[in-house]
């Protein structure tokens, strides 16, 4: 079965096409690299909040009521616990955005290592690219573990706390 030979408009609407897909791609690259920079940007303020204002909470309760504490070493214990789920709600919260961060460098290049072509589709992967977006979904969905532990361990942490007010 013969190919009939492309005529000059159906070669323009083609080039069209692929220019247009081109560009897109381009521009998700962009937009991709522009959410690259605000991950990092929380990446790097989160340990700062974080660790500063879980240490200023937890040493201002102990230090304000060591003495009601005190009396009973189950109490110590049970704040101990607390300070354990509310730490590891904090280090989680902190690997979050990190994570996040990695999954989104993966992602650009990803979009980068994919073939532009001028026969449809005319965005096509490569094994890299392919790689390069396996590699940030398993971070991505690393992060996504991150966010709900630290939700956890803040929430057993909280009720933990809540039974030694009562």
């Amino acid at each position: 079965m013969a190919e009939t030979p492309e005529t000059e408009k159906s070669y323009d609407l083609r080039i069209r096409a692929a220019e247009r897909a081109h560009d897109a791609r381009r521009t998700a690259l962009e937009n991709t690299t522009s959410q690259v920079l605000s991950f990092s940007n929380s990446a790097m303020r989160a340990p700062a909040l974080v660790a500063a204002g879980g240490v200023a909470a937890a040493l201002g309760f102990y230090s304000a009521n060591y003495t009601r504490l005190a009396e009973q070493p189950e109490h110590l214990t049970t704040f101990n616990s607390i300070l354990y789920w509310l730490f590891a709600s904090l280090l989680l919260t902190v690997i979050a955005p990190g994570l996040a961060y990695f999954s989104q460098i993966y992602f650009s290049l990803s979009i980068a290592e994919e073939d532009s072509v001028w026969e449809a589709p005319f965005i096509r992967d490569t094994p890299e690219s392919k790689r390069l977006k396996l590699l940030g979904e398993i971070i991505r969905w690393g992060s996504i573990g991150a966010v709900v532990g630290s939700i956890v361990c803040l929430a057993i942490g909280g009720v933990t706390f809540l039974s030694l007010i009562k």
